[in-house]
């Protein structure tokens, strides 16, 4: 391509036309020469999603469809003296486009092109389709990712491309290994096709290593992005993190630097999520960031959750982890020092009633520097910092991030009191469970939890401090209290300071936050508010009034308690909480079901631990394809069979028929196999009887069984019917198979 730039003459830009968005940027590079940018290519990115929070993924594909005449016409030049470039071309953009704008490609490509691109796309599809897992997909790849090909190996990388646009909960530093000798290779060419895929994904892989804190593997292909055009603000603060972390201060001064003049400062930054800030908010993100991957090394731990732990990793030395903890709080307290001013600002807007939800962001900034205050020894520091980040979160009123930092609050609090092996105040299950916990702890837990009437509705309020329905119901409160009090001011009512009300409900949801019962009543009574009020935008203002009654109740008392909580209800609110818990009674704790079944058939502690450890398995994992149980699991039950099986088993089978009538995501289920195998230890002949209902289908809520679910079902009873002799039941599996 022959360039005019102005009255300073012509330039001349070779590039392979296959790699269309790399000659752009050429030519866009030597048009802003003047600039002194340094740099042979400029462009923004190389993909649509660079990074996984990114706003403004629309725009690639606003550049896809505008790019399409271009491909076709560039094709056509290319067709006569480089058939096998237009070729790639027309590969390159048929593969990185959705599938919507084919169409619009097959309109602006030549028929005989067209039918070229497709048979070779269709050939390509069949030598390598796979149905195996990811890594061995990745593998499987692999063998055609350094083909002799091009087109081969452009459609490898493209694959590599939608893989790495999708990473998500994989092992991103897995998946790296998997494609970093293909990558690592195609970035070698230099130019074309290929090479332009793979600065995407190499872009792509950059970001999401530097999101899951591997800073050290995504410097390098930030690095190899960077190198090869990809001019972007964004990318440079993400590498500027990136040094700042393994120490090289002035390089990443130099990122900093760089990155100033690409972006337009007016328009804002994302900072992930719902979050905006400018280049101060930025800056100090990225310090808090590395702040607390300092921190984390210096306890020991992996800022990096995808890197395997192994045996043979090397201590941290008290000299390093003093030297990493130094860096880390100079770089949280010049984070801190960024937007201590703005918060105390945006705290006021709050109070004002104003939205500062797009300043969420400064929690994680206290966050990380009571992370790294807590490792210097400075609990007291700590304990603030963490304490401001819950009010910048209450704030910021984003519903969903619940009580942040609140159990670090509660954490540092406890630390230092002596809790003299107290039985905890309500049912908790891994204190239960614990290996230091004796008979006889237990069976005195026991005697305390089964004496609580915690399936038990209170007919009055007044009595309703028996459960922690204050707390299901103030914790909603706060939770939601930023659209609650936008709702109030809509209806022209004066509320209560929304933080100053819920800095003096800390101490009643403190008190219950960590206790598995409130947690589970909170489950059940899900946005209590609106069970017991008409508090949504969809109702008529009259018909919002009592709730804001209820809030001004609140704001007069004295003290926030359960007490003061249930009194301020009325009539109707109660009636509305009572009935929805009385019809979720259980769905409350299916555990705590299992935990009082075995207490109450007078089985020996160690049985009753074992009921607790074997279904708390059973409920966390699917196991639905499993007619019989693995070893482990077996290690766990075993010790049923020291319970009187005449007791424990009707209560177990209690406990089925009651599990099969609480209607799940999808209505009422089929019984899985799982369900069954507490009967097998906890086992005695009068089970037989239930063991036919399950063959006849009577447990499965009238529904059909699909061919798996009847040979796992087959095979289960099988086992029963083998090991325990059951001659009835094995006449009546045999009947079935015949």
């Amino acid at each position: 391509m022959t360039l005019q730039a102005g009255e300073g003459g012509t330039s001349i830009i070779r590039q392979r036309g296959s790699a269309l968005y790399l000659l752009a940027g050429r030519l866009w590079a030597e048009a802003r020469v003047s600039e002194g940018h340094g740099l042979c290519c400029l462009l923004p990115t190389l993909t649509p999603y660079p990074l996984s929070f990114s706003t403004q993924w629309n725009n690639w594909q606003n550049l896809q469809q505008a790019a399409l005449p271009a491909v076709g016409r560039i094709a056509l030049a290319l067709d006569d003296d480089a058939h096998e470039e237009a070729v790639l071309l027309l590969l390159r953009h048929v593969l990185d486009v959705d599938s919507g704008y084919w169409l619009e490609l097959e309109r602006a490509v030549p028929n005989g092109l067209r039918k070229e691109v497709l048979a070779k796309l269709s050939e390509l599809e069949e030598r390598t389709s796979s149905t195996s897992s990811l890594g061995g997909h990745l593998k499987m790849l692999a063998s055609h990712a350094g083909s002799s090909d091009p087109r081969e190996r452009l459609f490898v990388a493209k694959h590599y491309r939608s893989t790495t646009k999708h990473l998500s909960n994989d092992n991103h530093l897995t998946f790296m290994k998997n494609i970093q000798p293909a990558l690592q290779a195609w970035l070698k060419e230099g130019d074309g096709a290929v090479f332009e895929t793979a600065v995407g994904i190499a872009e792509m892989l950059g970001y999401k290593l530097f999101e899951r804190s591997a800073y050290a593997e995504a410097e390098p292909w930030l690095s190899a992005a960077r190198d090869a055009g990809i001019a972007s603000a964004e990318l440079l603060r993400a590498r500027w993190e990136c040094r700042l972390y393994r120490g090289d201060e002035r390089a990443a001064a130099e990122d900093w630097r760089a990155a100033e003049p690409i972006d337009d400062p007016a328009q804002g930054l994302s900072l992930g999520f719902f979050y905006r800030g400018d280049r101060q908010d930025r800056k100090a993100m990225g310090l808090a960031r590395v702040a607390r991957s300092l921190g984390k090394v210096a306890g020991g731990e992996d800022p990096c959750r995808d890197r395997p732990k192994t045996k043979k990793a090397k201590a941290t030395s008290e000299t390093e982890r003093s030297s990493l903890l130094a860096r880390a709080r100079v770089l949280a307290e010049e984070a801190v020092t960024l937007v201590d001013e703005r918060a105390r600002g945006d705290e006021a807007r709050a109070r004002a009633g104003q939205g500062v939800t797009d300043r969420g962001f400064e929690v994680r900034i206290f966050a990380a520097r009571a992370l790294v205050r807590e490792g210097s020894g400075d609990a007291a520091g700590a304990l603030d910092d963490y304490r401001r980040a819950r009010a910048l979160a209450t704030a910021a009123g984003l519903s969903w991030q619940g009580d942040l930092h609140g159990e670090d609050i509660r954490r540092l609090e406890r630390a230092g009191k002596e809790t003299g092996g107290a039985i905890p105040e309500s049912f908790d299950p891994d204190w239960f469970l614990a290996s230091e916990r004796s008979d006889d702890e237990r069976s005195r837990a026991a005697a305390v939890w089964c004496a609580q009437p915690w399936r038990v509705v209170p007919d009055a309020r007044e009595r309703g401090t028996s459960i922690p329905i204050a707390f299901a119901l103030v914790k909603a409160i706060i939770d939601h209290s930023a659209a609650l009090w936008k709702l109030g001011d809509e209806d022209g009512v004066k509320l209560p300071d929304r933080l100053e009300l819920a800095q003096r409900a800390r101490p009643l949801l403190d008190r219950f936050a960590d206790r598995r019962d409130a947690d589970r009543l909170e489950h059940v009574l899900d946005d209590a508010h609106e069970i017991a009020f008409d508090a949504l935008p969809r109702h008529e203002k009259a018909e919002r009034a009592p709730f804001f009654a209820f809030l001004q109740a609140l704001g007069d008392s004295e003290a926030i308690d359960e007490e003061r909580v249930l009194s301020a209800l009325s009539d109707g609110a109660w009636s509305r909480v009572r009935r929805r818990l009385e019809a979720k009674l259980d769905e409350l704790d299916p555990l705590r079901d299992v935990f009082d079944a075995t207490v109450h058939a007078g089985a020996p502690m160690e049985a009753v631990a074992a009921a607790l450890a074997a279904y708390q398995q059973l409920f966390r994992n699917d196991w639905a394809s499993f007619a019989t149980p693995r070893p482990a699991w077996v290690k766990l039950a075993r010790p049923l069979e020291r319970a009187d099986g005449a007791k424990l088993a009707p209560a177990l089978i209690e406990l089925i028929r009651r599990e099969q009538s609480v209607p799940g995501h999808y209505g009422l289920a089929r019984l899985p196999a799982k369900s069954l195998w507490p009967l097998f230890y906890a086992w005695h002949p009068s089970t037989e009887a239930f063991l036919l209902e399950v063959l006849a289908g009577k447990l499965d809520n009238g529904k059909s069984l699909s061919a798996i679910q009847r040979k796992t079902r087959h095979e289960c009873l099988s086992w029963f019917a083998g090991e325990k002799e059951l001659a009835t039941l094995g006449a009546a599996l045999a009947k079935r198979r015949r």
